[in-house]
């Protein structure tokens, strides 16, 4: 064992309250990306009274590994009470004057917790992480006030985040709500999105972690609230395709397959070298004076709803550019676009700033919760 490593099997303790006067009734699940999240299961006419209570403060774990890839179901509950499923483990840090359970729980978010999880877990028909295995755990358990401290600091990033991330979903309402009045106010015909736009499908070669030519836009990276190009991967590509496939600001990408079919986001200004992969498309109106009215007509909730209601395919949801151009838009008066682009672009900016800043912050809370091992 390291200096200073503790078992964490002497710091915790299993908790089984069941749920037996049905006092509670707010059923939460847990996910790979350690969060208590309200469950998708049918409850209706389910007896619920054998549902384990997690009160705030206690942890809970789903110690089956085998379908979660490299991560292990775990998370610590900071709200109000609830019950999750008899088929988890709840517990809770016995002694908090010698370890901080949110402290814990920053320790739990380490991604070689989930490689050693997975590497401990065993069995031969589901692989499971059993609870004599994570009390076997090791970990540094510093005195409690740099244990708090530690968490404090964290706390501080995690809550500019938040903000960063409240300041932003006001600003994309407000913008969407000009682009609404602003159409009503300006069209003057409608059309299908074929007739004013072009289309292109991506690149087709394998993503990777090395610094290897342009970023490599994917689905995954479009399937989120920001794209974070700190994650988004390499490809290796040939001079005269990079032409061909570069992206540039005001371009809207779509996914074309899969759950997430119809998702699109449009690329903002300060974007790194970057090319998109084959299950996107790339529209561009055929005006650059709509680049920002397209833009934010296919990243809206009606496109979206458009795309998914009429996607085809018998294993999984398909939007060829054909169906892409069959939605139709209204087109406004481009004698008003001028002042249309000049307030957006306000918008987009503000916005892409305080992007660029909650992926810094990212950066800075993943770095502290990696360090967490060399204290």
């Amino acid at each position: 064992m390291e200096k200073e490593y503790k078992i964490l099997g002497n710091y915790i303790r299993p908790v089984d309250e069941r749920n037996r006067d049905l006092e509670i009734t707010k059923l939460l699940g847990v996910s790979i990306s350690k969060k208590f999240i309200p469950s998708i299961a049918n409850i209706v006419g389910t007896d619920l009274s054998n549902y384990k209570i997690v009160r705030t403060g206690q942890f809970a774990y789903g110690s089956v590994t085998s379908r979660n890839g490299e991560k292990i179901s775990i998370a610590y509950l900071d709200e109000e009470d609830c019950i999750i499923s008899s088929s988890y483990t709840v517990f809770e840090v016995e002694n908090k004057k010698e370890l901080d359970p949110e402290y814990l729980m920053l320790w739990f978010s380490r991604p070689e917790f989930d490689r050693y999880a997975r590497y401990k877990s065993h069995g031969s028909v589901r692989e499971i992480f059993e609870w004599n295995e994570l009390c076997m755990v090791e970990l540094p358990v510093p005195d409690i006030s740099e244990q708090k401290n530690i968490v404090k600091a964290y706390k501080t990033i995690t809550d500019r985040i938040a903000l960063k991330k409240q300041i932003n979903d006001n600003l994309e309402a407000q913008m969407r709500a000009y682009f609404k009045e602003y159409t009503a106010n300006n069209t003057v015909t409608t059309g299908k999105l074929k007739d004013y736009s072009v289309m292109q499908y991506g690149y087709t070669e394998t993503a990777t972690s090395e610094p290897i030519g342009p970023k490599f836009l994917r689905i995954t990276d479009i399937a989120q609230s920001y794209i974070d190009w700190n994650g988004v991967p390499y490809c290796p590509i040939a001079k005269e395709k990079h032409k061909k496939y570069i992206l540039s600001e005001g371009d809207v990408v779509v996914a074309r397959t899969g759950a997430t079919v119809g998702y699109a986001k449009m690329i903002g200004k300060n974007i790194p070298d970057s090319v998109f992969a084959s299950f996107l498309v790339r529209i561009r109106p055929v005006d650059d004076e709509y680049k920002y009215y397209f833009g934010l007509t296919i990243t809206s909730a009606e496109f979206l709803e458009f795309i998914q209601t009429n996607a085809g395919g018998s294993a999984q949801p398909q939007a060829n550019p054909p169906l892409l151009g069959e939605y139709e838009l209204s087109i406004p008066n481009k004698q008003s676009l001028a002042e249309f682009n000049a307030k957006i672009v306000t918008f987009l900016n503000v916005i892409e700033c305080n992007e660029a800043e909650i992926s810094k912050l990212n950066e800075v809370r993943d770095t502290m919760v990696t360090l967490l091992s060399r204290r």
